[in-house]
């Protein structure tokens, strides 16, 4: 990979993931927990974190998953379906959360800067939706100055 060893790009990782500071209020401050927003690493450990759970937790149910870094869309066959599949992605890692957003008042599902609504069986709208939604347990400062 890129000249470099498995143990050397983990040694890579490794020393980011340590040196996780930023400047806030002309304060540094080192993150406790996960990565700093901004940091340029973040998006791609999220794609590979999420991978390497998502796959078993979608084993039934699932008429349509899409995921953009950490934000989720799933159609089910059924609620049970949905519920189902929530509670299995939600027992991979007590600090990864994914919740679950329903269509509003008027029928549409607003996600990454669209809407979506599903009327007769088909998707109108914007080709962009999110029914499952990764948050943070929790929602406390995750750093300290």
């Amino acid at each position: 990979m890129m000249g470099f060893s498995r143990s050397e790009l983990k040694d890579l990782i490794e020393a980011a993931l340590e040196c996780n500071i930023f400047c806030f209020d002309n304060k540094f401050h080192k993150q406790k927990q996960g990565l700093a927003m901004g940091n340029r690493i973040a998006p791609v450990l999220a794609v590979i974190f999420l991978d390497h759970f998502e796959k078993p937790s979608l084993t039934s149910g699932i008429l349509f998953y899409k995921r953009y870094i950490d934000d989720v869309f799933v159609i089910g066959t059924t609620e049970e379906d949905l519920v189902e599949t929530l509670k299995r992605l939600n027992s991979h890692d007590a600090n990864i959360r994914f919740t679950r957003e329903d269509p509003g008042r008027d029928g549409f599902l607003p996600s990454l800067n669209a809407k979506t609504r599903i009327s007769d069986g088909q998707l109108k709208g914007s080709s962009k939706a999110r029914i499952l939604r990764r948050q943070y347990k929790d929602l406390g400062p995750a750093h300290y100055g």
